[in-house]
């Protein structure tokens, strides 16, 4: 009985937390995008060292950039439909072979013209950056910034020879052996 109520509970909570985003308004969520591109710009004009016109002519031109770039996620249109997917392993006559063939190309060329509009964007906004910041500040903005460091430990983790499997081994094996082995065996390699 426990039980039942607690599931119960758990999938009313999620409900309600569907149709609560449901609710949110295309004008809260541009506020919200907006307050984003806001604090990242200020977070990028602090770490530039900006300064006063610099600073405002910089965080306008980020916006812009930010605001262009987030349009042109827009262009890509509806997610491809995997719901399909277990019916595709099933046999399909010539024409529907053919309509998802026609379905690759269509979803292929809507990327293609979305990295374009992208590459466009940017190249626009690297000459409007160059006039406030150095050409390594612009490489900065222009390049996005995931994983918080997290690439910088990894190049060093491997710089000095930790790897974490792959050909050559270390410490956690790989096909060159290492402490755990591999397909040599231990500390072996082929």
């Amino acid at each position: 009985m426990r039980k039942t109520i607690i599931v119960a509970v758990l999938a009313l909570l999620g409900s309600t937390a569907v149709c609560a985003q449901e609710r949110v308004s295309e004008e809260e969520r541009t506020k919200s995008i907006n307050e984003r591109i806001e604090k990242s710009g200020e977070r990028l004009a602090k770490e530039f060292k900006l300064e006063d016109e610099a600073q405002k002519t910089f965080l306008s031109i980020y916006s812009d950039y930010q605001k262009e770039m987030f349009a042109t996620n827009q262009l890509r249109g509806q997610r491809p439909d995997f719901s399909g997917r277990d019916e595709e392993k099933k046999e399909m006559s010539d024409e529907e072979a053919t309509a998802k063939i026609k379905e690759g190309f269509e979803r292929q060329e809507q990327q293609i013209a979305t990295m374009q509009k992208r590459l466009e964007v940017q190249k626009k906004f690297a000459e409007e950056f160059g006039k406030v910041l150095t050409p390594q500040q612009v490489l900065k903005v222009l390049t996005p910034q995931r994983g918080n460091g997290n690439r910088e430990q990894l190049q060093r983790r491997n710089a000095d020879g930790e790897r974490r499997g792959g050909f050559e081994g270390g410490p956690r094996g790989g096909f060159g052996g290492g402490p755990r082995g591999g397909f040599g065996g231990p500390g072996g390699g082929f």
